[in-house]
């Protein structure tokens, strides 16, 4: 938490949401026009909004529809991991506290940021932490209706590890029950349409992998996260809209990125043994040859090429893959997190 000002009173927390969005201008006015009316009156709130090469006038329609947002243009498309990184250096530089990732499409209601910066400042084992994810309403209400499907596959699979679907056996990564918060569930990763993360923690642990350009970013962040003391979860009572989908569904670019990082997320996963690693490898392999793995289904020859692709990019970065594992190996408490078996207590 803050340490007072002289005057003897706390100053307030400071929050930055970061919008990255590509051609989404249809999603931009209810996703910053309710992050800018949230309830936020304990909190200095900084709404910022990075542009990934737009073509559809996203970024004149923001700093003319919302002059308070500070906006940020790429001159190209550098994938979502360094779109955020750009945003959350910008904050970081700025004096945040928390940041707070928020997809295009998505409308956040009143309390959200209030409750999760409430969350983080009562709950200082928790590093990063998201809200539920619900239906999207274009009618422009911001009240919560059903789960969304990121939500109710989050809720199925519950606290088991991110490839639980394809080799079961394997550890949970959430931590011990004891001290845990209250209405929380320490799913494999928070998805990085709604992502709130401890300003302190991307100041030790780093940002986003650029590596990952798209897909698997957030859930490495979240392994890196629990690796150096913190906490993961999702906050079961609080939530946000959430359309959810994207513009790459059923892409080419979609199934190699998915596939491509899947195996880079695997291969630098120091909690994996070589053995079951290689085996799980070998059984994605044989899926993705027949066009049947992550990231849509397509036919064979299509798969074949796409996996090739894959491969190929992986073997040119087996020397980054190793220096990945090293640094992996040296995070712990003393990259920044709290020591255990503390973990979760109140403060």
């Amino acid at each position: 938490m803050t340490s007072p000002n002289p005057t003897g009173q706390s100053p307030k927390v400071r929050v930055a949401t970061i919008t990255v969005g590509t051609n989404e201008r249809r999603w931009l006015e209810p996703c910053l026009a309710t992050l800018l009316d949230s309830d936020t009156p304990e909190i200095d709130l900084t709404v910022w909004y990075i542009d990934n090469d737009s073509h559809d006038g996203s970024t004149a329609f923001v700093e003319d529809r919302f002059p308070d947002v500070r906006v940020i243009q790429n001159q190209s498309n550098v994938g979502f991991a360094c779109a955020n990184n750009i945003g959350m250096r910008a904050a970081l530089d700025d004096g945040a506290d928390y940041v707070f990732l928020v997809n295009p499409d998505t409308q956040t209601p009143k309390s959200l940021v209030r409750e999760l910066a409430e969350f983080m400042e009562t709950w200082t084992d928790y590093g990063v932490v998201g809200p539920m994810q619900y239906e999207y309403d274009e009618s422009g209400s911001t009240a919560l209706g059903a789960y969304n499907d990121w939500s109710k596959t989050a809720l199925r699979w519950g606290e088991q590890h991110a490839f639980a679907g394809d080799w079961p056996n394997h550890p949970s990564p959430a931590s011990s029950p004891f001290g845990r918060a209250p209405n929380t569930l320490e799913h494999a990763y928070v998805q990085g349409a709604a992502f709130f993360v401890r300003a302190a923690l991307l100041r030790t642990v780093g940002l986003f992998d650029k590596v990952f350009h798209t897909y698997y970013e957030e859930t490495d962040l979240c392994r890196r996260t629990r690796w150096a003391g913190w906490r993961v979860a999702l906050l079961l009572d609080v939530g946000i809209q959430h359309f959810g989908g994207g513009g790459t569904t059923g892409s080419s670019y979609r199934r190699i990125q998915m596939r491509r990082n899947r195996y880079y997320y695997l291969l630098t996963d120091i909690d994996w043994r070589p053995l079951p690693m290689l085996r799980l490898a070998a059984r994605w392999l044989k899926d993705d040859l027949r066009g049947r793995g992550v990231g849509g289904v397509t036919t064979w020859w299509c798969g074949a090429w796409e996996t090739t692709e894959a491969v190929g990019w992986l073997v040119c970065r087996a020397r980054l893959i190793r220096a990945r594992r090293h640094a992996h190996r040296r995070l712990g408490p003393q990259a920044g997190g709290p020591a255990r078996p503390q973990a979760g207590s109140a403060r």
